[in-house]
């Protein structure tokens, strides 16, 4: 079988197309076979990876292109490349060609991103961030063969060094280069500088006699490290005779005991060093020669705002862990740690959080308490904070973060993915467009997009955003002045750009500038330095068209960059340059205060692109979209992909769904709760309605609102209108002219089909019929009224019945009916407040990590959590069929929420021992009480906890309560 795998794995590879080489997972889904298997398997037969074959590929095409003419330019390459069927881009290139002598650490440094696995590295704060750079060089450190590149780790004190060896050593062993129980050992030389003979003996051993004391031979730890890592911390402490002394270890892996002279021993180490210093001149010319690899970690001043955060946050978690006490800790305090300059970095940062929290502790044992509470009266006590801030820190954290009060509980589960860090304040600074660029790169890969449509979607994208740029600086709230741009920014970026505005206004008197364009620019060229400080790649795909469509822009933008190299002392890429262009354009041009509504057609088969298709060529347009569902495809994965489709268009001003029938009825509430975006949905799509919907937005003003009813009405002479959610009963009426004939038999058709809903018959000839159906009202929410004749009952949708309640009559009244149960709920079933799979072992556990999360996003109390145990104690809030509903004490709670678990095992909730596995915690004010009933009725319809239990991800779950209501 193995062999047969090993056969169809190398056929498969041969004959693929080298232009778009197979994944791992593609060549899985082929033969029916896991992707480690394929993966275990490749590389057994030493095939490289898909992304490394490709790279060959390109090389390979590069080289001939080049051998026809030597002086091709590499945008002319990429257009020869992309006719020969090769999605790349100009960095990508350009990159080929400038490593073409360092290939070997290029390809170590492609294995390493290989697998999409959970590696060592991830737990450290800034793994995708400031240490990117840096453990990318770490995992080529520990790919190169045979046995890892010595490597020395340097940076100021506490920034983490020693951590991030442990981090390299773990690596090594997840990549099987050194074994699982392979030593690591450690050495700090300071301990021994006052005695370098005795730290020469430590490290290399000595042999019997070698020296007075010497009693017996002795193994040093270069010889106990034999297959593993040694680390030597403080490695400039090390005097220069065992610095030379590691030349023959490093050079050939053999060394001599002290006092040996003949014998040589081996041993097989990966060699790590770490120092504070400054290597040139603490450390030897020619020991420097024989490390390879040096690793700079970033200080924390050199840290953004976030990662210094996450730090915080981590460490109070840790003191939470190690005490298990929950640690309650004021804004306050929170925002002083974060404004603090620490010279001992990282590490006086945790160590003062540690004293922090120990001296809470003491206060805590004094009041006999099971928490620890950490206020600003410990900040002041302690004199942490005291001159130790800039101004200019202080006024860019607080324009950018508005902090909350946090919980931190023990062994926090799944604290990564609900962890809530401070809020965006009124003034919070726009996403950087590389980071927007970043999170929609991942989104696609994640929807299954190919290469090709990837860089398409991913320049749609940028153009998008760009687009927006100008509508959203209408909104003075999301933006600060240009008189405080020094402290969002620095003075040096702040300095040129402001000359570049004047300069504008100046030389192009005649042109508008936005100025609030301005600040974003500024913000993207602050984010543009940290990036190649960081060595992170600056990727534009589409520079040729920037540069030939805005030739005037991209000229303007090279005097800028200019002027920022010059300030700044960098060199700034040529793709830097083309978004400098794009921002420009956006600061030159005038922009109206609304954008387009988007069209989006769905439907099964491929009718959707076949009508628009028609519809484009008749209207000569380009912007409706159109989604094929094929009749064998998950609608699960088609709603996914058509959530990124709407994330990547962005547009404010909604978007108009047209769908043909069945599970796409839901579509546009689906996106819009998953986007924000504000969407309408039509069904049994047509032609004539999409090509009306086109002209409308074209010519006219209308809100997306206005066109939805408008269609409406001219396909069904009606349209519903939104119910207030009530707590009264539902109520239906049934209407004809005299109340008796056909309003019984709608009145027998609407209770056959909702059973639990009253229906009550009227004759719209009784004078008084408004004044009963205003006094019914005062009893029970009627949401629709369904007759022969339309009485006009203003908030009542009518909806008309002709000689049987067909079954489009049926599915209108299942969405307002849909409409009035859902809008109890949906405001407070949020997806962020969805756990799945939560890893925990007891109630209590559960409910004070679903606590945690309703906390720190400002729902509840400090003491609400106490009152929910309370309740328990009272009595179990097991509801049926393993499901349990806790809930305190709205005294306790801000606004009324709803967090969601379901449990990765089930278990006991109460004295009868009751197993569950599926919690809903409420967190209710006194005037939303009835949500708890819109609850248990959601519970309570059939398979609904079932379909609870099944899901494997929020999308799924919150499917359920969708699907639930249609």
């Amino acid at each position: 079988m193995a062999e047969g795998n090993r056969k169809d794995i190398r056929e498969l590879i041969k004959n693929e197309c080298p232009q778009e080489p197979l994944t791992d997972e593609q060549i899985s889904q082929k033969l029916s076979i896991l992707r480690e298997t394929v993966t275990n398997i490749r590389k057994k037969l030493n095939i490289p990876s898909s992304r490394n074959r490709k790279r060959m590929n390109v090389k390979k095409a590069v080289e001939l292109i080049k051998t026809k003419k030597s002086d091709i330019t590499i945008t002319s390459l990429v257009a020869k490349l992309k006719q020969q069927g090769f999605t790349v881009s100009r960095s990508y290139i350009g990159e080929i060609i400038n490593s073409e002598g360092n290939e070997i650490t290029k390809e170590l440094e492609s294995r390493a991103e290989d697998e999409n696995e959970m590696d060592s590295f991830q737990k450290l704060t800034g793994y995708d961030g400031s240490l990117s750079n840096n453990i990318k060089q770490g995992k080529a450190s520990v790919l190169y063969p045979p046995f890892g590149l010595p490597t020395l780790i340097i940076g100021e004190s506490g920034t983490g060094k020693t951590l991030f060896a442990e981090c390299i050593y773990q690596y090594a062993v997840q990549k099987k280069i050194i074994e699982v129980d392979g030593p690591f050992v450690s050495l700090n030389c300071a301990d021994y500088s006052d005695n370098p003979q005795l730290l020469l003996s430590m490290l290399y051993g000595y042999k019997k006699g070698a020296f007075t004391g010497a009693n017996q031979d002795t193994e040093g730890l270069v010889e106990r490290a034999n297959k593993g890592i040694l680390f030597l911390d403080e490695i400039h402490r090390l005097p220069p005779k065992g610095q030379e002394m590691l030349f023959s270890i490093l050079d050939k892996g053999k060394f001599r005991r002290l006092g040996e002279v003949v014998n040589e021993r081996k041993s097989q180490i990966y060699f790590i060093g770490a120092t504070t210093e400054n290597i040139e001149s603490s450390l030897l010319l020619t020991f420097r020669r024989r490390i390879p690899m040096i690793i700079e970690l970033p200080s924390l001043k050199d840290r953004s705002i976030k990662e210094k955060i996450q730090l915080i946050y981590s460490f109070f978690q840790e003191e939470a862990n190690r005490t298990h006490l929950k640690i309650y800790v004021k804004a306050k305090i929170m925002e002083a740690f974060v404004l603090k300059k620490y010279s001992g970095n990282i590490g006086q940062l945790k160590s003062e959080i540690q004293v922090t929290c120990a001296n809470a502790y003491v206060e805590k044992m004094n009041n006999s308490k099971d928490e620890i509470n950490i206020g600003f009266n410990e900040m002041l006590y302690h004199n942490f904070f005291n001159n130790n801030t800039e101004n200019s820190e202080i006024q860019t954290t607080k324009l950018t973060i508005t902090f909350k009060d946090m919980l931190f509980i023990p062994n926090a589960a799944n604290k990564g993915e609900h962890f809530v860090t401070a809020n965006d304040s009124h003034y919070s600074l726009p996403k950087d467009i590389y980071e927007k660029i970043e999170e929609k790169y991942y989104e696609l890969k994640k929807a299954d997009v190919t290469s090709a449509e990837i860089e398409k979607n991913i320049w749609n994208f940028i153009l998008s955003n760009f687009s927006m740029m100008g509508i959203d600086s209408n909104n003075d709230k999301n933006v600060t002045s240009l008189d405080e741009l020094k402290y969002l920014v620095g003075e040096n970026i702040a300095v040129v750009v402001k000359e570049f505005i004047k300069r504008i206004k100046k030389d192009h008197s005649q042109l508008q500038v936005n100025e609030k364009v301005a600040i974003y620019l500024a913000i993207h060229i602050s984010e543009a330095m940290k990036r190649i400080k960081f060595k992170q790649d600056i990727i534009n795909p589409n520079l040729v068209y920037i540069k030939e469509n805005l030739k005037a822009e991209y000229d303007m933008a090279c005097s800028l960059v200019h002027d920022l190299e010059a300030n700044n002392k960098v060199r700034i890429p040529e793709g830097e340059v083309g978004f400098i262009a794009m921002y420009i354009n956006e600061l030159l041009k005038p922009r109206s205060s609304k954008s387009r509504i988007t069209i989006i057609v769905i439907s099964h088969g491929k009718i959707a692109s076949e009508m628009i298709a028609v519809a484009n060529k008749m209207m000569n347009v380009d912007f409706p979209i159109a989604v094929d569902m094929p009749f064998n495809v998950n609608p699960i994965r088609i709603f996914e992909q058509i959530i990124e489709i709407s994330k990547t268009l962005d547009s404010q001003s909604g978007i108009l769904f047209f769908v043909d029938m069945g599970s796409l009825l839901n579509v546009g509430e689906i996106v819009e709760k998953r986007t924000g975006i504000k969407t309408r949905t039509i069904d049994r799509v047509d032609l004539v309605s999409v090509m009306e919907a086109i002209r409308k937005i074209y010519i006219s003003e209308e809100t997306l609102d206005d066109i939805y009813y408008d269609i409406m009405n001219s396909k069904h002479t009606y349209h519903m209108v939104s119910t207030n959610h009530s707590d009264k009963p539902l109520a239906l009426i049934a209407m004809c002219l005299t109340g008796h004939g056909v309003a019984i038999k709608i009145k027998e058709l609407l209770s056959a089909n909702y059973p639990h809903i009253k229906v009550i018959s009227l004759s719209i000839l009784d004078a008084n019929v408004k004044q009963e159906i205003h006094n019914l009202k005062q009893q029970y929410t009627i949401p629709a009224i369904i007759g022969t004749m339309n009485p006009y009952i203003e908030g009542i949708n009518f909806i008309p019945f002709e000689s049987n309640f067909t079954q489009d009559k049926k599915m209108l009244l299942d969405q307002v009916l849909k409409q009035k149960n859902y809008n109890s709920l949906k405001k407070i079933f949020r997806d962020d407040f969805i756990m799945i799979d939560l890893a925990c072992k007891t109630k209590q556990e559960v409910i004070e990590t679903m606590s945690m999360v309703l906390f720190n996003n400002g729902f509840i109390k400090k003491g609400y959590i106490d009152s929910v145990f309370e309740r328990e104690n009272m009595s179990s809030t097991c509801f049926k069929k393993n499901v349990a509903i806790p809930h305190g004490l709205p005294s306790f709670v801000n606004e009324t929420s709803i967090i969601s678990a379901k449990l990765s095992q089930a278990i006991e909730w109460d004295d009868s021992k009751n197993l569950v596995n599926l919690v809903f915690l409420l967190a209710v004010k006194d005037d939303d009480i009835n949500i708890i009933n819109d609850l248990f009725r959601l519970l309570k319809q059939k398979n609904n906890i079932d379909e609870f239990l099944k899901a494997k991800n929020r999308f799924e779950f919150i499917k359920v309560l969708y699907d639930s209501f249609s």
